[in-house]
């Protein structure tokens, strides 16, 4: 756990510094650019331009590979926890590991299909590929998980109160919301309609919408709640 705090932690230093320094030399290349016309895309690209063909392909290559890397670990941890944690316990019969493993394939081909498609469409599409630019898309999926998760760990951890169905309303209520806001931006206040802002938005609303359903819906059986906060009475 010590190696991997430090490991992690100079990692995040490298990765978040870089981030950062990039972004500060943007601003550079803002004569060359039409943020308007072309979004905030266009930097990393303009920036790149300047380099040597050797160092672009070295870019390129580590752009592939990081997305290669990041696409199939998350296909596969969408197709085990959809498979593993909502397929098999809503069957009737139990499943085989085997019957298991053909349903995470068949969920980790569709999951590609699906990415391909969508990539494929925002390409040949110019009026959606000139509004679906990269920073948005992200402020999408991390809104839409951060909106998600952040109240249901934060109570989880510490409040006992806190029920399954506060949690799903955030689930539910998160997700609901980003996906609007790329189906029907425009009815949206004009401050929540950046993905940015309207995922803040949704951490703010979790952490009021888990406590309220939480008061208003069944407290989970007092004997679990002991087993499970049991682990903060052991000493360390």
């Amino acid at each position: 756990i010590v190696k991997g705090m430090v490991i992690s932690t100079i990692f995040a230093l490298v990765v978040a510094g870089g981030c950062y320094f990039l972004g500060g030399f943007g601003r550079l290349y803002a004569d060359r650019l039409d943020i308007s016309a072309n979004g905030y895309d266009s930097i990393i690209p303009t920036m790149l331009s300047d380099l040597s063909p050797f160092l672009i392909a070295v870019v390129v290559v580590l752009v592939l590979s990081a997305s290669m890397s990041t696409l199939s670990s998350l296909a596969m941890t969408s197709a085990s926890t959809i498979t593993l944690d909502l397929i098999a316990p809503l069957s009737k019969k139990q499943k085989s590991e085997k019957s298991n493993m053909v349903i995470m394939r068949l969920l980790l081909a569709a999951s590609i299909i699906i990415a391909a498609a969508i990539a494929i469409l925002v390409v040949t599409n110019k009026e959606m590929a000139s509004k679906l630019y990269i920073s948005d898309l992200m402020g999408i999926s991390w809104g839409a998980l951060a909106g998600c998760f952040l109240a249901p760990f934060l109570y989880g951890l510490y409040w006992k109160k806190a029920t399954s169905a506060g949690c799903w309303a955030s689930f539910i209520f998160s997700t609901v919301v980003m996906l609007a806001n790329v189906v029907v931006k425009p009815m949206f206040p004009a401050i929540l309609q950046s993905p940015i802002n309207a995922g803040a938005f949704c951490m703010i609303a979790g952490l009021i919408i888990v406590p309220v359903v939480s008061f208003i819906t069944p407290r989970m059986n007092d004997a679990h709640l002991t087993h499970v906060f049991s682990c903060y009475d052991r000493t360390v």
